[in-house]
């Protein structure tokens, strides 16, 4: 330690305090930047608080309009029933039925007649059915002890003659139903009022429902009505009776503090839990319209703002980590420069090791050329990198010519491994099979063997037979070979799957016949997908014309498509390992079969 601190002090003086500036300049620009995005982050969070209870408000909103329009609906396509069960006071208790299984939501349906509308029924008459343990059951609920005419609601449908919902209400004792009623007024054939009808809907599942799935931990919904009185809310076990019941205060105190925040007009409230004591944010808005109820969400500061908070604590850690690493730098460079020599000695020697790993892949490669009086091929592979993933390789066995060529997913080492094992066991099956099918087969069941990294290989393979130009050819993913001869065409086959994806994988195996004189041009998706500066790609219309325009010769095929993609490439990198290989087919006409 006291070695260290000296040599930082000597570094400091010879260079006269210069590096401590700018320690302490860095270590600011730090802090600022930390500071400026915290600031930028929070405020993001609570925007996204605001679009999250926005969405949400809206969500219930339209729940409990949907309900309460699906009830509306309900009624207007009861009322026709009750107006032609009213010639006949009986049939009323049908249509009150009726009114109940139109909706599973309604829990009971009434019609109040009005007074001595039926004087064979005396001066009340009040059909009603509601729903008990799975059934319907009906009966004439007025009488001495229930004079429907005295009740607010029945009184406001005489006075206004129109249609509303009225304040949710408690209904029965085990269990309490959460109720609300919608009053509509019936007029007879005449056009005179009859009758007011009133059809229960249950709002029971409204207190799951706006707390079913809370976006933060702890943030809770409840509904008001006009009046203040809550009618939904969290169960006890979530959220204390007392906070429920002062932030249903707050809506309805209009001394209170509050903003008004988007174009959905949702109110806005800060305030203390009066239970923890945590800062939350209070939004509601009330239903845009008839009956007017209030829906609500509550949501706590400490929640919203968690992510933030984590987020400066990983800055901080990471500017003390950022300033620890400027000590160390400094160190390093006070001591001296040997540990940079020997990263550049490693690097060389990488370099080296990976120029060695070239050559033997090169070596693996089959001669670049095969001459004989019947059959020239071709082959030429620029990787890349220092090495690659392509592969291409010609072998004659029995008078047949197995020739290959490939594509490893990937560049550098780890395609360039994958591509050597490759070409081993495609060398091994040459000696063992003839059918192009099986040996991909077999190279498929090979290659997904412990193929935990997902490696595949794109693979084009064929077996020509010299003494009759018959060619059977297995192609597994990769770019169709192009058949130079009279013309200039794509060899018709059949994509199948890349080697190593799938163990059980089946490959079907195609035949054509090869004219004499004519030439098999095979590529890697690095000839076509050459890219220039304005990543534009040579394509596979480049590559015909180019074949088209020369001399039907393997070299002169090979040195015209290359300089044509460097030409292509410009000043642009090479993006992939570029690799082809021609097979020219020349028999002479007292070998053919």
């Amino acid at each position: 330690m006291a070695s260290f601190i000296d040599s930082i002090r000597t570094f400091f003086n010879e260079r006269k305090g210069s590096r401590l500036v700018l320690i302490l300049l860095t270590a600011l620009l730090l802090e600022l930047v930390a500071a400026l995005q915290y600031t930028y982050t929070r405020n993001i969070l609570i925007r996204e608080e605001e679009r999250i209870t926005r969405m949400e408000l809206t969500l219930e909103s339209e729940i409990v309009l949907h309900t309460l329009e699906e009830a509306e609906l309900s009624m207007y396509e009861n009322e026709w029933s009750v107006q032609q069960s009213l010639a006949h006071p009986d049939s009323l208790f049908g249509a009150a039925v009726r009114m109940i299984q139109s909706n599973s939501s309604v829990a009971g349906a009434c019609i109040a007649v009005l007074p001595d509308y039926y004087p064979s029924k005396g001066r009340l008459f009040e059909p009603y059915a509601h729903k008990e343990e799975g059934r319907i059951l009906v009966d004439q609920i007025a009488g001495p002890d229930h004079d429907y005419t005295l009740g607010p609601d029945f009184q406001r449908a005489l006075r206004e003659e129109s249609e509303f919902w009225s304040d949710p209400y408690a209904y029965g004792t085990d269990p309490v139903q959460q109720l609300t009623t919608y009053t509509y007024p019936i007029r007879d054939r005449a056009g005179r009022l009859a009758a007011i009808c009133g059809m229960d809907i249950d709002l029971t599942w409204l207190s799951d429902t706006l707390n079913v799935r809370p976006y933060y931990p702890s943030s809770f919904g409840f509904m008001l009505t006009r009046n203040g009185r809550l009618v939904a809310g969290p169960r006890e076990q979530r959220v204390s009776p007392r906070t429920v019941e002062y932030v249903a205060g707050l809506v309805m105190d209009p001394t209170v503090d509050r903003t008004v925040r988007g174009r959905h007009r949702v109110s806005c409230i800060e305030f203390r839990d009066p239970v923890t004591g945590e800062r939350a944010y209070l939004d509601y808005r009330a239903l845009p319209r008839d009956p007017g109820w209030i829906i609500a969400e509550v949501s706590y500061r400490d929640e919203v703002l968690a992510p933030v908070r984590r987020m400066m604590w990983r800055i901080l850690l990471m500017a003390l980590a950022g300033f620890a690493f400027l000590l160390e730098i400094i160190h390093r460079f006070a001591r001296n420069g040997k540990r940079l020599w020997e990263a550049d000695m490693k690097e060389a020697r990488i370099g080296s090791e990976l120029r060695i790993a070239r050559r033997i892949q090169e070596e693996m490669l089959p001669k670049a050329s095969l001459d004989r009086s019947d059959l020239t091929a071709r082959g030429s592979l620029t990787p890349a990198k220092e090495v690659g993933g392509d592969l291409f390789d010609y072998y004659i066995r029995e008078e047949k010519l197995f020739f290959c060529i490939g594509d490893v997913c990937g560049k550098g080492v780890p395609a360039a491994m994958v591509m050597a094992v490759t070409h081993s066991i495609l060398r091994m099956l040459f000696e063992q099979e003839v059918a192009p099918a099986r040996i991909v087969t077999e190279l498929n069941r090979e290659a997904c063997r412990n193929n935990a990294s997902g490696t595949f290989v794109t693979l084009f393979l064929g077996v020509l037979d010299l003494s009759t130009g018959r060619l059977r050819y297995c192609n597994a993913g990769h770019d169709r070979p192009v058949l130079v001869g009279d013309s200039v065409e794509e060899l018709p086959a059949l994509a199948n799957v890349p080697v190593g994806v799938f163990d059980d994988a089946t490959y079907q195996e195609q035949e054509a016949m090869v004219a004499p004189g004519s030439l098999l041009f095979l590529y890697t998706d690095g000839v076509t997908e050459a890219i220039d500066a304005g990543r534009r790609q040579f394509g596979r219309e480049r590559l015909l014309g180019a074949l088209a325009s020369c001399p039907r010769k393997p070299d002169v095929l090979i040195r015209t498509v290359r300089a044509d993609v460097r030409a292509f490439a410009g000043e642009a990198e090479q993006s992939d390992d570029l690799t082809m290989m021609v097979v020219h087919y020349h028999p002479n006409k007292n070998t053919i079969g």
